[in-house]
Parts: C-alpha cells; structure tokens; sequence
C-alpha cells in the first residue's frame, strides 16, 4: 500500500523560518513517502507568516494554510493541522525544521507494519545525534521536568516533549480530541491518553541541531507547562482519557458553527470546549443522538453515582420538584392564556403536577420509557425525543425546558421546534445551568453541572440569550434559578469529585435530619422567560 503522509507544522511569528523549512520539508517527503501534503497552521501571527507560507517552495508537494483566528498555542494549532489532514498517516514538526525527517521513513514503517500505535522522536537515545547549542541551565531543567513528569503521571519516557510524532490519522484525531493542554505541554498529555489507552508507543532516534532562535522562554513556559502537568494529572484521576464508551462524532460549534475553541474540563473519557466566537460551551467530540437516548434508562433515576449521572432518588423528591416548579411557573402567570401547557423533558411528570391548578391542559414530552409510565394519566404524554415528537403547530400557551436544555446536541433546532408549537404571544420557561454563575465560579472543574455526557451543551446568559434571539424568540426575563432541597442532598453535592467525602457528609447530616429538612437555595442555573412574537 502507498504511503500517504500529512505533515503538520504550526507556526506563531515564523515569516523568517517558514520558507527555508518548507523547501527542505517539501523535498525530504517526496523521497520519502509516495503521496504528501503539508499544513501550516498560523497560531494567530502578526508578522506575515500566512503570506511567507503561501510563497514558499514546496517542489511541488500540495501546501494548505489553516489560520487560527488567535494565538492559542501549539497544543491547539497541532490539533487543529491533524483535524485537516487528508492523508493516511499525520506527523507534526517544528517551525525551525529542528530534526532530520528521514527517520519518519522508520517510523512510518512500524506504523504501517502495526508494530506500533505511535512513532516519537526521542533525543535521549543513543542513535541520536543532538548538537546542544543552548546552555547548561535549559539541558538541566530538561532532565528535571523529565522527573517530574514521571512523578507526576507516570510518563515512562525521559523525552516526551521531542517535536517529532507521527500516527495514523484516525489514531490521531481520536487522541487530539481527549486533549485540554494548548500550550507546549501538549506532548505529554498526547502520550499520556494514548498509554492510558493500551496503546503501543514505539521511540526512534532523532538527528537534531538545535536553532538558538528558540520560541521556548525558559521560566514563563517551564511554570506553565508545570500548570498544564498538574492538569493532566487530574484528568488521569477522573479518567478523562479512559476510552469512551459512547460512539462520538467531531462537530463544530452548535450556536454559531465555528471551529476554533479552547478545553475547559474533562472527565469520563469526554471534553467539553468553549467556542471561541460566541462563547458556548459544548462537548468536543459530540455524542451521537442515537447513543445519548440510551442515558435516559431506568438506572438514570436511581443512580448509584449522583454526581456523575442522573439522580439517588428521583421519586423520592418529588414534593421538592413540586415545589420548585410551582415557584418558577410564577414566572410565566401573565401567559396562561388558555391553559395548554407542554413540558419538555418531564421525568416523572413533576411539573405537570404543579401547573394543574393554573393549566387545564398539560402535556409532556419524555424520552424515558420507564419515567414515562410513572407520569399522572391527568397528563398527556408524548414518548420519545422533542426531535421526534409530533405536536399540534401554534398550539400552547407555555413551553416548559426544565434542566432540559443542556441535553440537547442542537439547540437552535430544539428551540426552533418549541417555537413553532407556541402560540404567538406565548412563552417559552427554560432554566439551565450557568456557566458564569457563583456556583460554577466556586467549583471550577468540580462544578456538579459538568456532568459528562448527560450534560452536552452549558449556557451563559450571553449565549442563552444568542440562541434564543437566532431562533425568533423575544427574552422577557433572565433571572438566578433556586430550587428546593433538602439537606442532605446538597451535602452529597458540596465536595463534587469526591465521592467518599460527599458520601460521608450526607450519612452526617442525615443523621441530623437533613432528609427532613428542606430548604430553598440558589442552584447556579438561569431561568429565563422568552416570549414567541
């Protein structure tokens, strides 16, 4: 079979460097593989690196350029060149063209073979010639973050930052998309998913001078990259790298469709990202509709791990739903109208319950077969997804999306759906989680609503305001969301992350009557109320 390589080079400010790398690069990968392409990607360069590049002598070898709209750092300017690549194997190297890329020849060779998951360049073996040309103080801060990776996470290799890697290409995409390190420290965070994985990792010796034309600023970046290990290191504990087990797909930007975004938490084998345009949060890659449906089974509602899934006891607090839901529908009392009320996402038909008084027709929508037969026959029920959910057009007077909306892998769809079954002049009641609320804020990569996968997309008010006006909504009133408690459950969620501390902190209080004792609390979630014109 021809070998057909991507070679990625991410580049920041390199208009001097890029041409004479990309003339040797061109003519190294026509001698060494049979099909080849080159992608630069601009790291948001102020310097003409995107004009350098596009002008430069490639001998013929296809060139692309992607451009990153900032500089956001290596880490993502490498994910974003593997993302584009079009061939069967990826590589990536640097800007200064630091290494001898003959021995990819080797490396492709064992990839290609099966030998090995993951070729890398290491400059610590003995076939490698490496001219030092920098000083004693970075060579010997080298060797120390060597240890400390391995004290760290366990990295068994004395070189994972060496800028010479290749893979397959689809190993590769698998790997990027479990990544939350920008920065250099990227190298280590790869190696680590892809050792957490059982995958094989195979080290070859490089030919390396170094440029003393460094981009590496020895204190700034040796802190940051120590940031970024003490990151992976939490990820590993919350198996952040695990293989999922729900089939995904790559997709851009749900709300306005962009591509660029920067991590900001990952756990369970999934990564939510925040879109870089407009601000969104969202899981990156995406869970398949068809797999998100299997979440919702019996064991959703009676979770032996309420703070990564569903709930303890859902049933068992339902006079707290009941009155949580009778104070929020307070919100909506000026758009009754004629009473018809539809609930998106009911569980067990909680809020129905308590709009009865003010709506003599209230219907639900449930995907859960076993939450759907505990539902009030007062109610009528609509089992399946709001996607696949037939419902009279222009009909109700509220939709209610209670802790709904951040199930959905594509708002502007599900909120253009509610739109149409309004009423004009009718009101949509959405509470969701916050993401620059108190609570998030507090509890940071610990926040109880990071809750991976059953959680796919978190708002602002900012972006909750944007899909809600992009779907032809009207926003009435955005205002903090409480809820109704008891106390014992907000003990099991005070130390999210810590299941033997929440555990203990619920028998305690419970042995002070917590499970009695409810009150109303801030939830760090947003109610809003939006009207359809």
């Amino acid at each position: 079979m021809a070998l057909a390589l991507s070679l990625v080079i991410p580049a920041f400010n390199e208009a001097s460097r890029l041409p004479p790398t990309l003339d040797r690069a061109s003519a190294a990968l026509l001698r060494l593989v049979d099909q080849a392409e080159i992608i630069v990607v601009d790291d948001g360069s102020t310097d003409g690196t995107a004009q350098a590049a596009t002008g430069a002598r490639t001998h013929g070898v296809p060139l692309r350029l992607v451009r990153l709209e900032r500089n956001c750092g290596k880490g993502a300017a490498v994910a974003r060149g593997v993302a584009a690549a079009r061939h069967r194997f990826t590589a990536f190297t640097d800007a200064d063209n630091p290494y001898d890329l003959e021995i990819l020849a080797a490396m492709l060779a064992s990839l290609a073979s099966g030998r090995a998951d993951v070729a890398i360049g290491a400059r610590d073996l003995a076939g490698s010639e490496v001219n030092r040309g920098y000083g004693a103080l970075r060579w010997v801060s080298g060797k120390a973050f060597s240890l400390l990776t391995y004290a760290a996470i366990g990295m068994p290799f004395r070189d994972s930052q060496c800028g010479l890697k290749a893979f397959p290409t689809g190993l590769a995409r698998e790997l990027f998309a479990l990544t939350t390190v920008e920065g250099f420290g990227f190298d280590f965070e790869l190696l680590t998913a892809a050792l957490e994985r059982g995958l094989r990792v195979e080290r070859f010796p490089v030919r390396l001078t170094h440029d003393d034309d460094s981009r590496i600023r020895l204190v700034s970046d040796s802190l940051r990259m120590s940031r970024e290990l003490w990151r992976v290191r939490r990820n590993l504990k919350r198996g952040a790298y695990r293989p999922c087990a729900l089939a995904t797909e790559a997709k851009p930007c749900p709300l306005c469709g962009a591509e660029d975004f920067t991590p900001r938490a990952a756990q369970s084998g999934f990564r939510m990202v925040e879109c870089l345009r407009c601000g969104l949060w969202y899981l990156n890659p995406m869970p398949t509709r068809e797999s998100l449906e299997r979440i919702y089974d019996q064991s959703y509602f009676a979770s032996a791990a309420e703070t990564e899934r569903g709930y303890a006891d859902y049933a068992g607090m339902a006079d707290d739903f009941r009155a949580t839901f009778r104070a929020r529908l307070e919100l909506v009392g000026r758009h009754v109208g004629n009473g018809r009320l539809l609930d998106v996402g009911a569980g067990f038909g909680y809020l129905a319950d308590a709009a009865a008084a003010a709506f003599h027709e209230r219907w639900v929508v449930e995907p859960s077969p076993s939450a759907a037969e505990r539902i009030s026959s007062d109610h009528r029920v609509v089992l399946g997804s709001l996607e696949s959910a037939e419902l009279p057009q222009g009909y109700f007077d509220v939709v209610s999306m209670q802790d709904c909306l951040e199930h959905l892998p594509d708002p502007l769809a599900a909120l253009a759906k509610i739109r149409s079954v309004l009423r004009p002049g009718g009101a949509l009641l959405a509470v969701t989680p916050n993401v620059r609320s108190w609570l998030a804020r507090v509890q940071r990569e610990q926040w109880v609503s990071l809750k991976f996968p059953e959680h796919v997309v978190l708002y602002s008010e900012e972006t909750l305001r944007r899909a809600l006006g992009a779907t032809g909504f009207a926003v009435e009133r955005v205002v903090p969301a409480g809820q109704y408690a008891r106390l014992d459950f907000l003990a099991a969620r005070a130390a999210p992350g810590f299941p033997r501390l929440s555990a203990v902190l619920r028998r305690g209080v419970g042995r002070l009557g917590g499970a009695r004792r409810r009150l109303y609390v801030p939830s760090g979630s947003i109610a809003v109320v939006a009207a359809a014109p």
